[in-house]
């Protein structure tokens, strides 16, 4: 394999983004089960969301919206653009059997709805867990007061957070390991 002068392990981005993607995949089908238990036992919760262990879609299109959107913290705009692309068309391909245009346009909705959540939160590992407790509507099954005024119970939000944020890659880690390449 080839080295760099700085001793760092050369990988081509299309590798990387097949890694990226099917790690980010198995992680969440391996452990979607537990965590739907663990939210449907958050124990600040009037009532279990019931959230089933076949109900992934929706938590691996928020684990992937995430990390796209956390790519512009970790490479300059070409590479930037590269990945993306790259990133993008592995997950889709991943999905198969689906239409490449719908999950295309599912994968920027995510995206927006992060990027939204991002401006609020300013904390992308709160942004997730905000994400998940919205999609899996968890907020009607939170105490009345909460309900009422639409916002999460920042102990049920900093619980999801905890239990997501290593779904969030660690680029910083990876960069300081390999040099990516085209």
């Amino acid at each position: 394999m080839p080295f760099s002068l700085l001793g760092k392990k050369r990988l081509k981005e299309q590798h990387v983004a097949k890694v990226f993607v099917g790690t980010l995949n198995e992680l969440a089908e391996k452990t979607f089960p537990t965590l739907s238990e663990f939210l449907n036992e958050v124990p600040e919760l009037m009532e279990s969301p019931k959230i089933k262990p076949n109900q992934m879609e929706w938590f691996l299109y928020i684990v992937f919206s995430t990390n796209l959107y956390n790519l512009q913290y970790h490479f300059e705009s070409n590479q930037l653009n590269r990945m993306r692309i790259l990133v993008i068309d592995e997950f889709i391909e991943s999905l198969e059997g689906r239409e490449h245009d719908l999950t295309l346009e599912q994968i920027n909705n995510y995206e927006d709805y992060i990027t939204s959540l991002e401006k609020t939160n300013n904390d992308l590992p709160k942004s997730m867990a905000t994400a998940i407790f919205n999609k899996y509507g968890i907020n009607n099954c939170q105490l009345d007061h909460f309900q009422k005024i639409n916002t999460p119970n920042p102990i049920i939000i900093k619980s999801i957070e905890e239990a997501t944020k290593n779904y969030i890659w660690n680029w910083t880690d990876f960069l300081e390991k390999y040099k990516m390449v085209a």
